[in-house]
């Protein structure tokens, strides 16, 4: 079965354009619109990795991310935020308070796929692939 990674995004656009890329390089794509959606979804499906938003309705990236590492079954699911604030964005910051790495949006098809398998390797778990 492919590597399961969850797209947490509100904006609809984004979602289809990175959804879409994962699918092609073989990997199984989840959506939520908001942060808490993510959560409910992480914990349902228990992805290989989440993509997440920082600027979310409902509930925000950071917060988001804070409740699944609190949670015992999901703290070690590897998390990156997805951002378009770059000027904003501390990288250090960033991973030190959990976020795993750390993407800027407009993502790059070649750098959103080199961090997912940085994370989580290939879609099937084959070294070869």
């Amino acid at each position: 079965m492919p590597r399961t990674i969850l797209l947490a995004d509100d904006h609809e656009d984004n979602r289809v354009a990175l959804t879409a890329v994962l699918e092609r390089d073989g990997y199984r794509a989840l959506e939520a619109a908001h942060g808490q959606e993510a959560v409910d979804m992480v914990r349902e499906h228990m992805p290989d990795l989440v993509l997440m938003d920082l600027a979310m309705p409902v509930m925000d990236g950071r917060a988001a991310m804070h409740e699944l590492r609190a949670d015992p079954r999901t703290k070690d699911i590897p998390i990156v935020l997805l951002t378009a604030m770059a000027l904003s964005v501390d990288r250090d910051r960033i991973m030190g308070e959990g976020f795993d790495g750390l993407l800027i949006k407009p993502c790059l098809p070649p750098h959103l796929l080199q961090e997912v398998r940085r994370l989580v390797g290939p879609p099937e778990g084959d070294a070869a692939a």
